[in-house]
């Protein structure tokens, strides 16, 4: 669901409309039904138009409430007695990029906060008690600062952000579509709630996704320098309690970290990735789209982890492995190549 305190209700268009935008005819359902929204398969509601392009979803695809369905030709056998309108696209994903454009044109493009001035807070920002500004801050029009928090030099809340109580945002950082706890730390130059990195491949020109997500944080967390935490597309990404992110670390579009986790700097993680509670990372490690790290795994420094990780595990390496396992084969090879050097006689 698309939250209406950061984007404004998307434009309406009935079926056949969205039809003869795509060039493609309906091949089931009622071309007349109105469509003002896109969703995921399992949050969607009898407005939203969604895509289905992968078996792994067709569990969803089976309860999905959605009022207009994009589906490759190759899928159509999968939608069984699906009871909305059908759409058969050649790329279900690069239409629904183009689609979520339409209802949303306002986010087909990012937009910077423009035509302010220093120490500027708009009128309808709420600022509790006891709560310092910075030279240069910025706070934009339905946002709301708890009390006792501070807001550094030329920082930037964005429209209807919520920044809770005791909480700093540091000089030059910038917050946009998001809502942060109590007693959060956000070091300077960090960006929260950018676009994610989202786009249908095409040969004849990429198209950007609309991202329509927020960022939560949680109370207690901590953000360290430079790093930077992309909003979900459709969902939200999250950084759960208690969690501190060291120096120049990335939160692709979507993922979720858990609570009390420890990343060391340079750590990457790519979308959709869930981190459970307590799970602990090395410096300058990174995390493959799409999988799933257990509860209190640790992941040594540099490890690449290409696939999901069972709670409790200890990785490391490329690809990430059971360290025990990684050390074994690291001594190994250096034994083999102390070998072939002692009988080549170098």
């Amino acid at each position: 669901m698309v939250d209406s305190r950061f984007y404004p209700p998307g434009k309406t268009f009935s079926i056949a409309e969205l039809a003869g935008f795509l060039n493609v005819e309906i091949k089931q359902g009622d071309g007349n039904a109105s469509i003002n929204g896109v969703s995921s398969l399992l949050d969607a509601q009898q407005s939203d138009i969604v895509f289905y392009n992968d078996v792994k979803y067709k569990n969803d695809l089976a309860v999905t409430r959605a009022g207009a369905l994009l589906i490759s030709a190759g899928d159509i056998d999968s939608i069984g007695d699906f009871p909305a309108a059908v759409l058969v696209v050649d790329d279900p994903y690069k239409s629904y990029a183009l689609i979520a454009q339409k209802i949303f044109p306002d986010q087909a493009q990012a937009k910077p906060v423009v035509g302010v001035q220093a120490e500027q807070i708009h009128d309808d920002a709420i600022i509790g008690t006891n709560v310092e500004i910075g030279y240069g801050a910025v706070i934009c029009a339905g946002a709301e600062i708890g009390e006792d928090t501070i807001i550094g030099a030329n920082a930037v809340i964005g429209p209807g952000c919520v920044v809770g109580r005791r909480s700093v945002i540091s000089a030059n950082s910038v917050v946009q579509f998001a809502l942060i706890g109590d007693d959060v730390h956000i070091h300077p130059n960090v960006s929260i709630g950018q676009d994610g990195f989202g786009y249908a491949p095409d040969f004849s020109g990429h198209v950007k996704i609309p991202q329509l997500g927020r960022v939560i944080i949680q109370n207690h967390v901590s953000i360290g320098v430079g790093s930077d935490i992309d909003r979900g597309t459709l969902s939200d990404t999250m950084i759960g309690e208690g969690t501190k992110l060291d120096n120049q670390v990335h939160v692709a579009h979507n993922v979720r970290i858990g609570r009390h986790c420890l990343i060391a700097g340079q750590v990457g993680f790519a979308g959709s990735t869930i981190i459970e509670d307590y799970v602990m990372s090395g410096g300058q490690a990174a995390f493959n789209g799409h999988i799933h790290v257990g509860k209190g795994a640790r992941i040594l420094g540099a490890s690449v982890v290409v696939k999901s990780i069972p709670a409790g595990q200890e990785v490391a390496g490329y690809p990430a492995r059971a360290s025990s396992l990684w050390r074994k084969e690291t001594a190994l090879l250096g034994q083999l190549l102390r070998k072939r050097k002692t009988n080549k006689g170098e």
